[in-house]
């Protein structure tokens, strides 16, 4: 993820540090949202294939797409509106300010409130009825590795994805091969790839193949 904050920042801001050091602002808001609601959905979907995976995957193609005339947005965009409004109400602060007191007294971040307040909008969709009127819930108690108190969940330690961010700076990736790569950690085959990014096969092929040159290249081994 750190490297879409160059890219959609136009290169302004090198990595998410940079991003949410400055204050928030009409011209930052949107990407400090959208990463936001990135890094939610990248959490809850390890528990939630079903719905909160599809949103991530929209949001993905929406940041790459919605600038395309007659383009419209997922609902996995939704998301992302919903971190920017919450935001936008404190225009000239920075995230790490204290917001207010959580249940249990403890003083939490205005970046972590939103993170809590996208929870919510998540869980919302997570358990809107389907045709049939039914409602289906989640079974926490599935899952061994959800922190203790499921509503809460940003309250704790999220998914350590340092190694991966800093195996994505050491390759190098391009816009393109970044992309490729988040179809396939999401569980696509080739064709999907190349349906949702417009590519032929042997464009992935290629792509491919740099990739695991320039790994092979940094750590001796595939």
């Amino acid at each position: 993820m750190e490297m879409l904050v160059p890219k959609f920042s136009k290169g302004k801001y090198r990595n998410e540090g940079d991003l949410f050091a400055e204050p928030i602002s009409a011209q930052n808001v949107k990407l400090m949202g959208e990463m936001i609601a990135l890094q939610a959905l990248r959490t809850v979907k390890q528990y939630d294939m079903k719905i909160a995976d599809k949103l991530y995957i929209g949001l993905i193609k929406d940041l790459h797409h919605m600038g395309e005339i007659d383009y419209i947005v997922s609902d996995g965009y939704d998301v992302a509106q919903t971190a920017i409004c919450f935001l936008y109400q404190f225009k000239g602060r920075i995230v790490h300010e204290i917001y207010g007191k959580d249940c249990k007294g403890k003083d939490i971040s205005i970046k972590l409130a939103c993170y809590r307040e996208v929870d919510h909008f998540i869980s919302l969709l997570r358990n809107r009825p389907d045709r049939n009127g039914k409602i289906e819930y989640i079974d926490f108690a599935d899952y061994k590795a959800l922190p203790m108190d499921p509503v809460n969940c940003f309250e704790q330690e999220q998914t350590d994805y340092t190694k991966y961010d800093e195996l994505e700076g050491a390759l190098q990736l391009s816009a393109l091969e970044l992309a490729i790569l988040n179809c396939y950690m999401n569980g696509m085959v080739q064709s999907e790839v190349c349906a949702e990014l417009g590519i032929g096969r042997g464009k992935i092929n290629s792509r491919k193949a740099s990739i695991r040159q320039r790994y092979y290249n940094l750590y001796g081994t595939l």
